[in-house]
């Protein structure tokens, strides 16, 4: 049994189910803390999505959760939309994500019910009262249930979407069907008959599960696409209805795929990134940084949280991550990840499956060093479902969260709060110390498609060499999609031995100080290094350990020096081997980087 949770973010405190979230950030000179105060709606579990809308035309958001619609601002009265059965904890929901939507124009918001994967959708007509009467003859306390209409014979995929896909202001259903990608439309005069689908490739999908889906721009061309976990489906420019969508093969996993999926200018340089988590039903959160530099687009992935708590940089560590949104949680401009655990989603088939049903946003800071992503524990009770919802639930404009799964359903409503600097600086995520933290990935400078060379890199294959043990070879890259080296290739060091060390000799042509940048790859069987420039030790220790993937660390900052013109050394010196690595007595050089100062 997980007792103990492996965090190092601060645990939040609960005084009378007020959840207060460790969630700072500054707001011109004043320093802010932000809360979610957690309210139950119901410890049974009905279903594993829950959402939000205003069912009774009252101005006040409502949530419905499974049977069940409760009424806003308070939510403590609800109303049955069909009867109303608790489902098998050892099992699966009948009902599995709600979206709410004025189906047929009546001005009256309907309920939009996909169940379990694979098996039908239905759209519960909402009788424009929010509460339908009660049938002649039945009790005082029985209600009637709202009209049921089934729309779609059999929903694929563990995260469908109901949004507007292809730009006609309405929503469709994104989702597979019959072991097939592809949308659902409505014909919007008969919404209430069988919506039409459209198959949009060839390219076989599971016929009933499946995990990992999104929509989003990917290529920027205006045009929304469909991302899957192995790639993504380019939207035709014209009848995307009936035109196929062309597939370009990423892999945005290092699994079976995770949960929605979301296209977002993660780094700010003008493109998509994705956003993903890795394994629903496991571990990994990630997003894949979109380069377009050279002659062949590729995804860089950036972890953000991994298998244990040295792949986070706040050593953050949960599983499960079977719902991912974005919002910008913080009112700054940028949109941060919301997501947690889906508690006891494989029963006790998954890692950590009782180390408790978290609830986590990850703000998204850019800064002149990078991407950060900055964990905050939102809630430690509720956890989420298969479907997490982000919803203004009170009509103050901010975001709230709403969330059903097997603990039940709760709403967690956002507030605000000015803090002294001391109580600022106690609440804020700390990192793990410089030496057990990942290593820094990038920046990656762009690669020039006539050369297919960095500007102003020193290619390590051109430098001259020297080793104290293991041989060195030239190495083509190309072979490697994942990322993408100088010149297609890079000194690979083979046999090395802890102590051994490569020398480069490179040339300086004018005095001055200036800092150092060099190009490390990184794989399964490579070791741990550190740098010495004229036997002088820069930085920390670089472990260049990674799997499954071959990729690049990118322009990675060493140190700077003053250095004087004329040859100089650099050192690289072979230290030890990650104990997850396979024999690391390997090393892969592309290039170094001087930038005067």
């Amino acid at each position: 049994m997980y007792m103990t949770r492996q965090l190092i973010v601060p645990m939040a405190a609960f005084v009378a189910a007020l959840t207060q979230a460790a969630t700072l950030a500054r707001a011109g000179d004043d320093l802010v803390l932000y809360k979610f105060k957690r309210q139950k709606l119901t410890d049974v579990y009905f279903s594993e999505g829950a959402n939000a809308g205003d069912l009774n035309r009252d101005g006040q958001a409502d949530v419905v959760y499974g049977p069940y619609w409760f009424e806003g601002p308070d939510f403590k009265v609800k109303h049955e939309l069909y009867p109303a059965k608790p489902q098998p904890r050892e099992g699966y929901a009948d009902n599995f994500f709600n979206w709410v939507y004025d189906f047929n124009g009546d001005g009256w918001n309907d309920v939009f019910v996909v169940g379990f994967p694979g098996r039908p959708a239905y759209v519960y007509e909402n009788p424009k009262s929010g509460v339908s009467p009660r049938p002649q003859g039945e009790g005082p306390g029985v209600r009637g249930h709202w009209p049921k209409h089934q729309v779609f014979d059999a929903v694929g995929n563990e995260s469908p979407h109901f949004i507007n896909l292809v730009g006609d202001e309405r929503p469709e259903l994104v989702c597979t069907f019959n072991g097939a990608f592809g949308f659902a439309t409505i014909d919007w005069k008969e919404p209430f008959k069988k919506w039409s689908f459209h198959v949009i490739s060839k390219r076989p999908a599971p016929k009933q599960f499946g995990h990992g889906l999104g929509v989003g721009d990917v290529n920027s061309d205006g045009l929304k696409d469909i991302i899957t976990f192995d790639g993504w489906f380019e939207q035709p420019k014209q009848d995307p209805e009936n035109s196929p969508w062309t597939f370009h093969a990423v892999q945005f996993s290092n699994a079976y795929g995770g949960a929605e999926m979301h296209a977002y200018d993660v780094d700010g340089d003008g493109d998509n990134d994705i956003i993903t988590s890795l394994a629903a039903h496991d571990y990994g959160l990630a997003w894949y940084e979109q380069d377009k530099s050279g002659p062949v687009t590729v995804f860089r992935e950036h972890l953000i949280m991994g298998k244990n708590p040295k792949q986070s940089r706040y050593g953050t560590l949960f599983t499960e991550l079977h719902s991912v949104a974005l919002v910008d949680i913080d009112s700054d401009g940028l949109k941060d990840i919301v997501t947690g655990r889906t508690f006891y989603s494989h029963h006790k088939q998954s890692p950590m499956w009782d180390a408790g049903p978290v609830v986590y946003w990850f703000k998204l800071s850019r800064t002149k060093a990078g991407v950060d992503w900055l964990p905050y524990e939102l809630d430690g009770v509720s956890g989420i479902g298969r479907q997490l919802s982000i919803a203004d639930v009170n009509g103050d404009k901010l975001p709230d969260i709403v969330v059903g799964g097997m603990v039940g359903s709760h709403v967690l409503v956002q507030s605000r709060q000015k803090v002294s600097r001391d109580v600022w600086e106690k609440a804020q995520p700390k990192p793990l110390s410089e030496l057990a933290r990942p290593i820094k990935r990038g920046p990656f400078p762009a690669i020039a498609k006539d050369t297919g060379k960095v500007a102003d890199a020193l290619e390590a294959e051109d430098l001259a060499v020297k080793v104290t043990g293991g041989k060195t070879s030239v190495q083509a890259m190309n072979a490697f999609t994942k990322d993408r080296w100088s010149g297609g290739k890079h000194l690979f060091w083979n046999g090395a031995k802890p102590g051994d060390r490569l020398e480069l000799t490179f040339e300086v042509k004018a005095k001055g100080k200036y800092a150092v940048a060099a190009a490390f790859t990184m794989a399964r069987d490579y070791g741990s290094v550190r740098v010495l420039l004229d036997d002088v030790p820069l930085g920390e220790n670089i472990d260049l350990y990674n799997f499954p993937d071959v990729i690049s660390t990118g322009a990675l900052a060493i140190g700077s020096k003053k250095l004087e013109a004329g040859n100089h050394r650099l050192t690289i010196e072979m230290t030890s081997v990650n104990p997850a690595a396979a024999g690391g007595d390997k090393l892969g050089v592309d290039y170094l980087r001087l930038t005067a100062e």
